[in-house]
């Protein structure tokens, strides 16, 4: 009777540890895959999506299959403008976007897009990448994510129809393209007047002469020969513009801790090798922009002139941004100090 009461009570013991195992919420460990899910905004056709592709592949090598990634580009995931989202809620594990479209959901995003911040390409990508572990902190602190890198995108700088735009007195009265309501009050402080539209239409736009001017990206004239319907250029390093790759925080704390060291190795790896593609591709930009257009680089003394009048505009930004704001100026200024500013 002993034999058989002890052998009940292994029994109970037993199923009650395999129903409390059964309920038990279980995390990846060293021999559970994990497939991570990364929405790009950009083509993969692109020189810069090149080192994003060997770091998917080098991650899944280096982990032995244990984690894996899959790339999802041009928006075929979530749509841009979701993609912050997505890795909020875990529809997408990992996501790359542009920092500025998301200014409206906290304005230490929009320190990214603050009109003439940076002398050049080279401080710009400096002082951004410095602000990684802080932009982190704000995608941690409210959106469910972490930051794993932090890239420059080209800077935009503002093409013309029918005269070359030297002087603050150029914009006035000009309609100008823009994309978005921060790039639209800054034109608007010059004197003219903004138009927000799709660069897709840009092209149309300003072939019908709907609009005087735009601001683009280099690349953006480039690839659609905007020459063709906009023969002037005025280099200034006018607006800048960074890319976000982040992480979901929940699959991040689940992972590994050796995954965890393998992303952030590739990871950074992938950050320099974009940075250096970022700045060759800009002087290739550039040299090509000047065989087909006419670009003026904006001297100092002018371009002085235009930051004094988005001064309010980059002061309303930064007031509004608390103790980040301090490292925006910090970082800038220290890679302003480094990169003058050539013309």
């Amino acid at each position: 009777m002993k034999k058989l009461i002890l052998a009940l009570l292994v029994v109970i013991l037993l199923g009650g540890l395999l129903v409390y195992g059964c309920g038990e919420e279980v995390g990846p460990t060293s021999s559970t895959p994990v497939a991570l899910r990364w929405a790009h905004f950009a083509a993969a056709q692109l020189e810069s999506s090149v080192p994003l592709t060997a770091m998917a592949a080098n991650i899944g090598q280096r982990t032995n299959g244990k984690c894996t990634v899959q790339l999802f580009w041009s928006d075929s995931l979530v749509p841009m403008f979701e993609a912050m989202d997505a890795v909020r809620t875990g529809s997408a594990e990992m996501a790359s976007f542009p920092f500025g479209p998301f200014g409206g959901a906290d304005v230490r995003f929009a320190s990214s897009e603050m009109p003439l911040y940076y002398n050049t390409i080279e401080a710009q990508m400096e002082a951004q990448g410095a602000l990684m572990p802080a932009y982190s902190g704000v995608l941690e602190e409210k959106f469910n994510q972490k930051a794993l890198t932090v890239t420059s995108i080209i800077s935009l700088n503002p093409g013309s129809v029918k005269k070359p735009i030297k002087t603050l007195a150029d914009w006035k009265g000009m309609m100008v393209q823009t994309i978005s309501p921060q790039m639209s009050a800054v034109i608007q402080a010059f004197g003219a007047t903004g138009a927000p539209a799709s660069p897709i239409d840009v092209y149309e736009l300003l072939e019908k002469g709907t609009v005087d001017s735009t601001v683009q990206s280099l690349g953006k004239f480039v690839e659609a020969k905007l020459w063709e319907v906009c023969p002037y250029l005025t280099n200034a390093q006018f607006i800048p513009a960074s890319a976000v790759m982040t992480i979901n925080s929940d699959v991040w704390k689940k992972l590994p801790k050796d995954v965890q060291d393998v992303i952030l190795d590739e990871a950074k790896k992938a950050e320099a090798e974009v940075n250096r593609i970022t700045k060759e591709t800009y002087y290739s930009y550039l040299d090509q922009l000047t065989k087909n257009m006419q670009v003026y680089n904006l001297p100092k003394a002018e371009r002085d002139n235009w930051i004094k009048a988005v001064q309010p505009i980059v002061d309303d930004l930064l007031s509004k941004m608390g103790d980040f704001a301090d490292q925006v100026k910090k970082t800038a200024d220290a890679a302003n100090k480094k990169y003058p500013y050539p013309y």
